[in-house]
């Protein structure tokens, strides 16, 4: 099996873990009279109506799983996410992301519309997954819609990382920092699909449920993502290791991170996988297209860690990687040659922020589309021998 294909199958069996219908079924159920959610198990007599909410990148996908374990038992609810798709019972709006725009305040009026319909008799589940920042937005009474835009996307583009960047979003929000949980009266369950370093729920989503009366569970990470990966890939190489879930520095000392990590395995063992969860940060000052993935990628192939047997995917589990159409892109001493031959720079491309056209000239980017997940990136280091 190539090392390319390999890296590709390791990184759907991560991805698959932490996808909607194989994280909902374990996270909720009905049975006999009662509603399991998590290790709670409530009694259907014990509330009025149902309903469920959901917002992010993974929100339709969560919703919809759940709709196929509650079916008709569900009152109404509100599913904000990416995609422009309908529900059986569930409403849903279409938002966007990474910018804030009128969608997501059109999304946000829409949540605080149906939030505030709930009765003190009634219980919601409340999913939350990356990208709900951004979905749902309503900016504090003295801040206008454009000024609130222009302090966003200024921040996205500054290279701050995820924690400061929600920090700001919630303090200038309506909604952000518990202030939606306020307004609502029910009972209800907030299941976090995270997309932060340590599962911080202060940051995912800018935390726009918590409260003390609605309890949190995290039932998606990406160490459960790295785990599934490392199960299947064991059977493969001479030695797997996670070496971190928790990666949170910029690309090139992350390059730096990597290429130690990589001699000192390259040293003992024949065949290896190393898995890295996290993300990196950049500063963008050119006008290219690429994201953290692509540029980390770009990185590692100018290091001299990458030899004939080395074999890197970098890669984002959202399915998306900055501005391009790519969510990452594949790492191989081949590269080199082939771009000295098309007389590619990659110093040009780094400088301007132009990974990913790097990469796809090369035919190594990695396009997946929309996964309807994120737990963060994957970073996916193999060794194969020849012979191997």
């Amino acid at each position: 099996m190539s090392s390319k294909i390999l890296l590709q199958k390791i990184f759907y069996k991560a991805l698959k873990s932490v996808q909607a219908e194989t994280i909902i079924g374990k996270s909720i159920a009905l049975k006999e009279n009662s509603l399991l959610i998590v290790d709670q198990n409530i009694p259907l007599k014990s509330f009025k109506n149902l309903y469920i909410f959901s917002v992010g990148k993974a929100g339709y996908d969560m919703a919809k799983e759940s709709e196929k374990i509650l079916g008709g038992r569900i009152k109404g609810g509100l599913s904000v996410s990416l995609k422009n798709k309908k529900l059986s019972y569930i409403k849903t709006c279409q938002s966007s992301h990474p910018k804030v725009s009128n969608k997501s305040f059109q999304c946000a009026t829409q949540m605080i519309k149906e939030i505030k319909k709930l009765k003190s008799d009634d219980l919601f589940i409340f999913f939350l997954s990356g990208g709900a920042s951004a979905m749902i937005e309503k900016p504090i009474n003295n801040l206008s819609l454009d000024e609130f835009e222009k302090i966003s996307n200024a921040l996205l583009v500054s290279g701050v990382d995820i924690k400061a960047l929600n920090t700001v979003r919630k303090s200038i929000s309506a909604i952000k920092g518990g202030k939606l949980a306020k307004m609502c009266k029910a009972k209800g369950f907030v299941l976090v699909l995270s997309d932060v370093i340590g599962d911080d729920l202060q940051t995912i989503g800018s935390a726009p449920m918590l409260s003390k009366k609605f309890p949190h569970y995290v039932i998606g990470n990406n160490t459960i993502a790295l785990k599934s990966a490392q199960n299947y890939i064991k059977n493969y190489v001479q030695k797997t290791k996670i070496l971190t879930t928790t990666l949170d520095t910029s690309s090139k000392k992350a390059a730096k991170y990597i290429c130690n990590e990589i001699e000192q395995y390259d040293q003992r063992y024949d065949s290896f996988c190393l898995l890295i969860g996290g993300e990196t940060t950049l500063r963008v000052k050119g006008d290219g297209i690429g994201g953290r993935n692509s540029e980390l990628a770009l990185r590692l192939l100018m290091s001299k860690c990458i030899t004939e047997d080395i074999s890197i995917l970098c890669a984002g589990s959202d399915g998306v990687d900055g501005n391009s159409d790519a969510n990452g892109a594949f790492v191989e001493h081949t590269l080199l040659t082939k771009s000295k031959k098309q007389e590619l720079d990659p110093k040009h491309y780094l400088k301007t922020n132009d990974s990913a056209t790097f990469f796809q000239k090369l035919g190594a980017g990695f396009i997946t589309g929309l996964t309807g997940t994120n737990v963060m990136d994957f970073i996916i280091i193999l060794k194969q021998t020849k012979k191997g």
